[in-house]
């Protein structure tokens, strides 16, 4: 898959990536306070001693951390839950946006038309199975193409069945035109249902 395309939409599945992106953050948020609890438990009945404006405070250990990194840190602690939504709405875009495609093809296929190629991203997941679904397009497409081939063929043939039945009797040449007749209808048939498909240039 040579071609690859730059996308330009920041959100292409708002939903999904919102869920993806909450899920990452909660994660992470759930990690950290699994660590804070932990540390917490450990260090609960130790003391610490921190020198604020000028002044000595005593407090568990837990607390005045807490409050310290709070109080020092919150700038940080922000800008690195920022940092965790962008990065984890560029990895969510590696996953929306072939799902969308895939869908979109899909679509397509349901409307007969087969002549739609997903091209995805190089980092891009689902690379394998957009080959497959183009390679299926493709192979039906081929089919199609055989079997429009193959009717033509029918109608030349059946042509060619009908200019000779002339030296024939007329009770036999009336037998033999009513099933030339229903052998083309049959055949219109055929070629109304490829003739609906959009096909894929093979």
């Amino acid at each position: 898959m040579a071609q690859l395309y730059k996308r330009r939409n920041f959100f292409i599945k708002k939903d999904f990536q919102g869920k993806l992106i909450l899920g990452y953050f909660l994660f992470a948020a759930g990690g950290c306070l699994l660590f804070i609890f932990l540390f917490s438990l450990f260090s609960a009945d130790s003391l610490t001693i921190s020198y604020v404006n000028h002044d000595l405070q005593l407090g568990q250990t837990p607390i005045v951390l807490f409050k310290n990194i709070l109080t020092a840190h919150w700038i940080f602690l922000v800008i690195g839950s920022i940092v965790l939504v962008i990065t984890a709405m560029f990895l969510t875009h590696r996953i929306a946006g072939p799902l969308f495609r895939f869908e979109k093809a899909l679509d397509n296929m349901l409307k007969r038309r087969l002549d739609d190629t997903i091209f995805l991203r190089s980092k891009d997941e689902g690379k394998e199975l957009a080959i497959k679904i183009n390679a299926f397009n493709k192979d039906l497409s081929l089919s199609l193409k055989n079997i429009q081939a193959h009717s033509e063929a029918i109608s030349e043939l059946l042509e060619q069945a009908r200019t000779k039945t002339s030296s024939l009797s007329p009770e036999l040449q009336d037998d033999l035109h009513s099933l030339y007749w229903s052998l083309d209808e049959k055949n219109k048939k055929i070629k109304a249902i490829y003739s609906s498909y959009t096909l894929h240039d093979v």
